[in-house]
């Protein structure tokens, strides 16, 4: 195959514009801007420099700074056994550049021998699937061309470069390497496993591996990039530091270990004080023992926490019943005590809000800073703390609902979006008709007054994109499926009015938690059996009769928000329902215990 770009300049540079224009682009006549022509293919590319002649050559990625270099973060998998005697069924990967997933690359691989049997289960690939699929001699030329310059990532990546080796004849990767269990295990000492679904977890991220390719490439890839954090925090500033990095270089030192042996194996909230009895930080758990050895056997490698460590003289705890009672506790005392080591817990406000305009032809959901005053005719919903949430949430509504797109002013041809049936104005939709068929039923939507037909839909094509192994597609309406949800359950916990009974299923099984919220604050909380009606019925007349508007105010509203973030974890179907009447209650509580059960059901059977 003729030799790529980057291929090309490794080989001959430093190399010249011109010979680079004429022998790899053919373009033999370009007057002289054969300069400014490949400026442009390499622009903001680190993989290339240009040297003091003029000419341009590559750059060696150990060389870089970590926060410049061109990471391919990949997962390989493979039919079972050791790379001498398996294959790759599988290769993903995502580059990522900048802190920002730029491209991907994703291919089922035909391994050329049977797939055993554990591993079939492990991760759906049958012999079927592949049969079809590209020999691994067809794919690892794009594959070879996908990493060139970068660094490569994986995590236990030395068996994936095993498998990649033995595809490309005994031959390994030439790029330099990084390991984020390694790495893991050199910056976050003190937890129990370092498998990467422990580290998703630690770090808290959304994107779930689940032994295919592209999902656990994109996990580890997000892992990889709170680690890239913590090694800027300890001081590493090159890839070649990275990749000499041994493992006692950052480790931060295990002490006052005893401080954490009096605790308790059960929910709580900690508090963490200094010889002058001022407590420095307060913080939450589900296993107040565990979480506090963290601390004192290294930390996570930020340079706070070492700070923190040093400081700290005695560990102080208060139990609590449940961990949501944990999270509302703190989030009280941090209020309460504004420990030094809690910024994150001070200030945080709710700034945007989204907003339709009625008084133009067809209103688009946008998103407004909540400085920006309220005017008639507008429809405003929030605020909402995040701006990134509220993006995606307005490009799912796009998705949904034939937004404008254009003004309808293209000589009678309907733009692009038109053609597909998502453009109003294109579609001849005058201004009443955009306004029943589009304003209203979003704004419904997004109230979680109706439409769940609409996400249905989405979940649906989700589904067929997964079922064809479009993954990047599918991971895309995940996302924009979720932005809408997190949307309607900020409005129905945070920004209700009245007293609010929000619905949800427990994480033991057979039970359903209610949670009673008014003005922001959780003012009940509760676990019954769906059947319990006699239960659900004093339970919402004790609520209702110890609410008091004093004590409920709005400077509480951060509690909801505590709620709503806690439910959305547990990723269980959640309703509100307005607390006036036991039997509403009791019917929404039978119907989210019904949808849990389906839902139970749906997982099992995949």
């Amino acid at each position: 195959m003729p030799p790529s770009f980057y291929g090309f300049v490794k080989d001959r540079g430093p190399v010249g514009a011109e010979e680079i224009s004429t022998e790899l682009l053919r373009l033999p006549e370009l007057n002289g801007d054969a300069r400014a022509h490949v400026e442009k293919l390499v622009e903001g590319d680190p993989r290339f420099r240009w040297d003091a002649t003029g000419a341009l050559r590559t750059v060696d990625a150990e060389s870089l700074p970590l926060d410049e270099a061109p990471y391919v973060v990949f997962d390989v998998e493979t039919t079972g056994s050791s790379a001498g005697k398996g294959g790759i069924t599988e290769i993903g990967a995502v580059k990522v550049q900048g802190g920002l997933v730029v491209d991907r690359f994703s291919s089922l691989v035909n391994p050329e021998r049977p797939i055993e049997p554990f591993v079939v289960r492990l991760t759906g690939i049958t012999d079927r699937m592949v049969s079809g699929a590209p020999t691994s001699s067809e794919v690892m030329p794009l594959f070879e061309e996908f990493v060139e310059g970068a660094v490569v990532v994986g995590h236990n990546v030395h068996f994936d470069c095993s498998f990649v080796a033995a595809a490309r004849g005994g031959e390994p990767l030439p790029n330099p390497i990084l390991d984020t269990l390694k790495l893991s295990r050199t910056l976050v000492p003190g937890l129990k496993r370092y498998r990467l679904a422990s580290l998703v977890s630690h770090f808290g991220i959304r994107t779930v591996p689940n032994h295919r390719a592209l999902a656990d490439a994109a996990a580890t890839a997000e892992v990889f990039l709170k680690l890239l954090k913590l090694l800027k925090s300890a001081g590493v500033g090159s890839v070649g530091e990275a990749v000499g990095l041994k493992a006692s270089r950052t480790r931060v030192k295990p002490q006052k270990g005893h401080l954490a042996e009096p605790l308790p194996r059960t929910p709580g909230v900690y508090y963490f004080v200094d010889k002058d009895e001022t407590v420095l930080y307060v913080g939450k758990a589900k296993d107040l023992k565990a979480r506090v050895r963290t601390y004192f056997n290294g930390g996570d490698g930020r340079r706070k926490i070492g700070r923190l460590v040093q400081e700290v003289a005695e560990v102080r705890y208060t139990e609590t019943e449940t961990e949501l009672k944990a999270l509302i506790f703190e989030d009280r005392e941090i209020k309460r005590l504004l420990p030094r080591y809690n910024r994150a817990g001070r200030g945080q406000k709710a700034s945007w809000f989204l907003e339709l305009d009625g008084n133009e032809p067809y209103p688009l959901p946008k998103r407004v800073p909540r400085t920006e005053e309220a005017r008639e005719g507008v429809v405003r919903l929030g605020p909402y703390r995040s701006a990134g949430v509220l993006d995606t949430c307005v490009e799912a509504l796009g998705r949904i609902f034939p937004l404008r797109r254009c003004d309808g002013d293209a000589g009678g041809e309907a733009c692009f979006y038109g053609q597909m049936g998502r453009c109003a104005p294109c579609m001849g939709m005058g201004r009443d008709e955009y306004r029943e068929a589009v304003m209203e039923p979003l704004v419904a939507l997004l109230r979680g007054e109706g439409g769940e037909e609409h996400l249905k839909a989405l979940v649906a094509e989700r589904g067929k994109l997964a079922a064809a192994l479009e993954f990047e597609g599918a991971a895309r309406l995940r996302d924009l499926i979720a932005g809408i949800q997190r949307i309607r359950l900020a409005r129905s916990i945070v920004s209700a009015e009245g007293v609010q009974a929000v619905v949800a299923p427990s994480t033991e099984p057979g039970v359903v938690e209610v949670f009673v919220l008014s003005n922001g604050r959780l003012v009940a909380h509760g676990g019954f059996e769906p059947s319990d009606a006699e239960g659900l019925e004093l339970f919402a007349a004790e609520a209702l009769d110890g609410y008091d508007d004093e004590i409920v105010g709005p400077r509480k509203a951060d509690e909801a928000r505590v709620v709503a973030s806690y439910l959305k974890r547990q990723g269980q179907p959640v309703e509100a329902v307005r607390l006036s009447a036991a039997g509403d209650l009791a019917a929404t509580v039978l119907r989210v215990a019904e949808l849990a059960e389906a839902a139970a059901g749906d997982s099992a059977g995949a």
